[in-house]
């Protein structure tokens, strides 16, 4: 795009054509010598959620901070889980949520008007929407770019994971530190015109005090 370009502080402004480097090695996941594995609380699916088929690249062209979004599936012995399904969907810099539903399986419960302000592009698109199915390694890579905040909730990525007969499902949210979210919101041209987050993290009401994050 003519308008993909890098800030003299580093940012990358532009789509997921910006990312020419291979994906990283699953060592990104290792934490300690040791199987170590936390439970990942359950969430609502809120009413955002509908079926998309997009697969690696979830951005549909919309422009950002590009981001990869790498994802490791393990049982509790820290064994990887093939041919499991893993769907994200997020929202964009501006907080609003993509609304075309005219090719999704499953979208009884979506809200157009709440999740995408009734703007014209939001409801004509599916960006930031997808799923993949996990490799051998329990593995799935997405690009995408770096999802917006709205009013009452601290910077999120919502995630399903449903088991290879699709038998049993679990919906729940990635966040963000604090500092990451400031930085972004705060510095890169394309998303300080929002200014920071007006929630951060601690105070959310959908993860708790203890949560995990990127």
């Amino acid at each position: 795009a003519e308008h993909d370009s890098t800030t003299e502080d580093g940012w990358l402004i532009g789509g997921t054509a910006l990312i020419t480097a291979a994906y990283p090695d699953d060592s990104i996941f290792d934490r300690a010598g040791n199987c170590e594995v936390n439970l990942m609380a359950s969430t609502t699916k809120g009413p955002c959620y509908f079926q998309d088929s997009t697969g690696e690249d979830i951005s549909e062209g919309f422009t950002g901070l590009p981001m990869l979004l790498c994802i490791r599936l393990v049982d509790q012995e820290c064994n990887p889980l093939a041919n499991h399904t893993i769907e994200v969907w997020h929202c964009d810099a501006n907080g609003v949520y993509s609304g075309d539903t005219s090719e999704s399986e499953d979208a009884d419960n979506f809200a157009p008007s709440f999740c995408t302000g009734n703007d014209g592009d939001a409801l004509r698109s599916s960006w930031y929407r997808g799923q993949l199915v996990t490799d051998a390694n329990g593995r799935v890579n997405f690009k995408s770019c770096f999802p917006g905040w709205y009013p009452g909730r601290t910077i999120h990525i919502h995630f399903a994971v449903s088991d290879a007969n699709r038998t049993s499902r679990v919906i729940s949210q990635f966040a963000f530190t604090n500092e990451i979210a400031t930085q972004v919101y705060t510095t890169h041209p394309l998303y300080s015109h929002r200014g920071d987050q007006d929630t951060p993290l601690e105070r959310d009401g959908v993860f708790p005090n203890d949560t995990d994050v990127f």
